[in-house]
């Protein structure tokens, strides 16, 4: 493995490791107000000390971290799941999907794959690198416009993107880099297996 498709893998490697932490954290959005009824939200789960909604007619006070989906949630899931943070999971579940099949790609074509075959595993890696990219960085943009609106998290003043939401963001960046640079590194390669064989000498044809 050449030392620019080495760099490119380690960085599909971190780019994976952090797109895992991020999908699966609960810190995308955080309050630093002191008393918060609610504390923190990830793709996944949402964290409240003491917070009672106007969905929940029984007045029901919630503590503690739940997972999205749980029962305990049914009354307040459509508040607590609008439209455009339904899209944001999507995006990001998409994302982790492909990074993990270009990691996997990387590993074969590193341990398995015959030199013949090295164009389309990189290309097809670099392309593949580049769609997670697009989709975290997608389900990032959405989550940066409509993180703090008022309709959502009480007291969008006193909640931050937190690091959980900057994990996804990095993850994005090396993604993209690491796609890009494979990118051309395969185009590098099928370029010179044309040269090579336009270049390879002709056997004489036989009298």
């Amino acid at each position: 493995m050449a030392v620019v498709e080495l760099i490119c893998f380690i960085g599909i490697c971190i780019s994976f490791c952090l797109n895992i932490v991020a999908f699966s954290s609960d810190h995308w959005l955080k309050s630093f107000e002191s008393g918060a009824r609610f504390t923190s939200i990830g793709l996944w789960q949402a964290c409240f000390n003491k917070f009672r909604h106007w969905f929940d007619y029984d007045g029901r006070f919630y503590y503690g971290c739940y997972w999205i989906w749980s029962p305990e949630f049914k009354r307040l899931r459509d508040w607590l799941l609008p439209s455009w943070f339904q899209a944001v999971q999507a995006f990001a579940t998409l994302s982790f999907i492909a990074i993990m099949v270009s990691c996997i790609l990387m590993i074969a074509y590193y341990l398995c794959l015959k030199v013949r075959s090295a164009y389309q595993t990189l290309m097809s890696t670099a392309i593949v690198t580049l769609v997670s990219a697009v989709f975290m960085g997608i389900a990032v943009i959405i989550f940066g416009v409509r993180g703090d609106d008022r309709d959502w998290m009480p007291r969008p003043e006193f909640n931050y993107f937190s690091w959980s939401f900057g994990l996804a963001v990095v993850a994005s960046i090396f993604a993209f880099v690491s796609g890009f640079i494979l990118l051309f590194e395969a185009l590098a390669l099928r370029r010179n297996t044309d040269e090579e064989k336009t270049n390879f000498p002709k056997a004489p044809r036989p009298n």
